[in-house]
């Protein structure tokens, strides 16, 4: 077979390409990440091989105690008055969805970094400035209304998602792609 050597094939310098575009391409992972676990939140459970749903939570059980309860830092009236009526009672926080509360700050609150890379390395780190992100995510010991002592029940939101890995594959071969399209 003959070739013609007067148009010469170029292949693109592939490590190049990368050690130029890393900050690009990490900005479109992180991206990426937070959305697919800002996700997590509508779909009330942990994408990861499927999904793993969340456990359900006590506001939304009738047959529970915190049924409806929703923090508007009211105190029961005593003495005459009035007949009892279940303090801080909400229809809407038997409906909402879990780890969302009323103002959904806690997905809201997430945010990737992408930390300095160290030749031609780059990582990302998936941040929260929430004090109770974490306990969330992980489960662990809480104060309720800083006396009660209670477990919550791991509610992870973040963390190793074999879907999440597939799409940064797609990222990455979609750039290797258009390199050699060029």
């Amino acid at each position: 077979m003959a070739t013609n050597n007067s148009n010469p094939v170029q292949i693109p310098n592939v490590r190049e390409y990368f050690r130029k575009h890393k900050g690009d391409i990490a900005r479109e992972i992180g991206n990426e990440a937070v959305r697919h676990f800002k996700d997590n939140f509508r779909q009330e459970g942990f994408v990861d091989n499927g999904l793993r749903r969340w456990k359900e939570v006590k506001r939304r059980d009738p047959s529970s105690p915190w049924y409806g309860f929703e923090y508007r830092g009211q105190r029961r009236q005593k003495g005459k008055g009035k007949p009892k009526q279940r303090v801080n009672f909400s229809q809407a926080a038997t409906r909402r969805r879990i780890l969302t509360g009323s103002s959904g700050e806690l997905q809201d609150s997430l945010r990737y970094k992408v930390n300095p890379a160290s030749g031609a390395n780059v990582s990302i780190s998936i941040t929260s400035d929430k004090p109770y992100a974490v306990v969330q995510n992980e489960g662990g010991p809480i104060k309720v209304f800083g006396k009660a002592s209670a477990i919550v029940p791991a509610r992870p939101f973040v963390g190793n998602s074999k879907e999440l890995n597939d799409k940064i594959d797609r990222i990455i071969q979609e750039r290797v792609d258009a390199l050699f399209r060029k």
